[in-house]
């Protein structure tokens, strides 16, 4: 699993390690384990994984939340609650970049449709 991190789209992020097995009849069975504890079936891989994302989804619609505790020196340090970082990163973010051509491109076709 790897460790939380602030997301570029102002929220965490974190990659969460699904075990995924066959079971009799030809169904899957995903899991997560602990902080999550979820589990899910399904008639194939993916739709028992994304079975997996609605049972998260509903954990965080009840008001879940992800946290990270940055343990630094022997002490605990809170993240920033700033759901951005106050850097330039974003100005060499791809997916920023890709998001701003997008962006630009559908506003050239929006003025060219009402001219």
């Amino acid at each position: 699993m790897n460790l939380p991190h602030w997301g570029g789209f102002g929220g965490m992020m974190m990659e969460i390690v699904v075990l995924v097995e066959p079971l009799a009849g030809g169904r899957f069975r995903a899991r997560a384990g602990e902080p999550l504890n979820l589990c899910a079936e399904g008639t194939t891989v993916e739709e028992a994984t994304r079975q997996l994302g609605v049972l998260f989804d509903a954990l965080m619609a009840r008001g879940c939340q992800l946290a990270a505790l940055t343990v630094a020196n022997g002490k605990v340090t809170i993240p920033p609650v700033c759901s951005f970082p106050a850097d330039n990163l974003y100005q060499t973010d791809w997916a920023f970049r890709e998001l701003q051509e997008a962006i630009a491109e559908n506003r050239r076709q929006e003025e060219a449709a009402n001219s």
